[in-house]
C-alpha cells in the first residue's frame, strides 16, 4: 500500500490545502486506495511518482469539493484592488497537475484501459 502519511507530505507541501491532517488524511488513503489497483506488481510503491500522484488526486477532489463550498472563495479585495480567481479555473489547473502527475507514474501503472483482440464467431 502506498503510504498515506506520505501523501499527505507531498499534498501539503505541494498543494498547500485547507484542513487538519485529521480531515485531509481519509482522502489521502482513499486516494491510495483507489491508485493500488492499477499500480504494478512489480512498482515500488514508496515512488515519490506514485505519491505525487495520489496527492494529486487528493488536490483534485479538495478543488471540486471547495468549488461547491463558501471555502471556495477565490476573490480578495483590498481597497480599489481586486484579486479574483475562478473556480473553474482552479479545478483546469487541479486537472492539469493531475495528469502531469499520471504521465510522470505512467511507467508504474498497469496498462488494462484498451484490448485489442480477434473475436471469432
Amino acid at each position: 500500500m502506498i503510504d498515506c502519511l506520505s501523501i499527505l507530505s507531498a499534498l501539503k507541501e505541494y498543494y498547500s490545502p485547507q484542513g487538519t491532517d485529521e480531515e485531509l488524511a481519509p482522502l489521502c488513503t482513499a486516494a491510495a486506495r483507489e491508485l493500488m489497483p492499477r499500480v504494478k506488481a512489480s512498482a515500488e510503491h514508496s515512488d515519490v511518482r506514485l505519491i505525487n500522484l495520489a496527492a494529486a488526486m487528493v488536490n483534485h477532489r479538495l478543488c471540486i469539493k471547495n468549488m461547491h463550498s463558501a471555502e471556495g472563495m477565490t476573490s480578495f479585495k483590498a481597497g480599489d484592488v481586486t484579486v479574483s480567481v475562478s473556480p473553474n479555473a482552479l479545478i483546469e489547473q487541479a486537472e492539469k497537475e493531475k495528469a502531469a502527475a499520471m504521465l510522470a507514474a505512467l511507467p508504474l501503472l498497469k496498462d488494462d484501459g484498451f484490448f485489442f483482440g480477434q473475436v471469432s464467431v
